[in-house]
């Protein structure tokens, strides 16, 4: 085997020499068709280097004192020079200086008009809340007159009843009737319960007999002189008043004293 090897190595021909771009650079491929040259791989020239030029005209201008104001010119702000504004600029200015001062004005007039319009909410509200505690305090306005007319009848009941036949007179054979007596006591506590409803609703009776005439509360019935008597008084009450809180429900019928001549 080593033999077959060995005459097969001497019968194969021999490689022709390498180039002499090969034995150069043999890490290179040699393109077909063109012509090597050693100085193609040579090392660019490195560029010469030249100082570089700085313009010192922002530093001598940064460096230059600035300009001393003149009496009667403004002083440069910023680092430059104030500079008078043209005459449309100053247009400009006095346009934007107006509308600023209108608008102002209207920021004005809202928040005005905002705080009526939260002041009017509030007295509404609270109108609102009168009005509806007036309305539940006053529902039985209607009803409770009509209680009242039932209290001035058992009031004529009560009075129809003369007083001595109620009790029992000492030089009398007249004794008083117990019937009499328990229905007048009946009546009288009918009329007390019916108050008592009232009362609990607001609805309170005043007899202003013997206190000064009010026009406010008092109906006066007639006028009659009396002696003793104060003029202008309350001489005597036919129908008691009523009032519901602080409203009057029905003003009392009274006669009134009249100031003798």
């Amino acid at each position: 085997m080593h033999a077959v090897r060995s005459a097969a190595r001497v019968a194969r021909p021999c490689l022709p020499a390498r180039t002499a771009a090969a034995t150069v650079a043999p890490s290179v491929a040699v393109r077909p068709g063109r012509a090597f040259s050693p100085a193609t791989f040579l090392p660019r020239p490195v560029l010469a280097s030249s100082p570089r030029l700085y313009s010192t005209a922002s530093t001598e201008a940064a460096q230059e004192p600035a300009a001393t104001p003149q009496p009667g010119q403004a002083a440069p702000t910023g680092g430059e020079a104030a500079t008078a504004p043209s005459g449309s600029d100053a247009k400009v200015v006095e346009e934007m200086t107006k509308l600023l001062d209108e608008q102002k004005k209207i920021v004005a007039e809202l928040k005005d008009a905002r705080l009526r319009t939260l002041a009017d909410f509030e007295n509404l509200q609270k109108i609102s809340v009168r009005e509806k505690q007036q309305a539940k305090d006053f529902a039985l306005q209607s009803f409770a007159k009509d209680l009242i007319a039932e209290i001035d009848v058992l009031n004529m009941a009560l009075r129809s009843i003369p007083a001595e036949r109620l009790t029992a007179v000492a030089d009398s054979a007249e004794k008083p009737n117990p019937d009499l007596v328990g229905l007048h006591e009946g009546v009288k506590l009918t009329k007390r319960g019916i108050e008592k409803v009232l009362s609990r609703h607001g609805i309170i009776a005043f007899d202003p007999t013997g206190e000064q005439f009010d026009p406010n509360r008092h109906e006066a019935l007639y006028q009659a002189p009396v002696p003793g008597k104060e003029p202008g008084s309350v001489l005597e009450c036919q129908e008691i008043g009523y009032m519901i809180k602080d409203r009057l429900l029905r003003p009392a019928k009274v006669g009134v004293v009249l100031a003798q001549e």
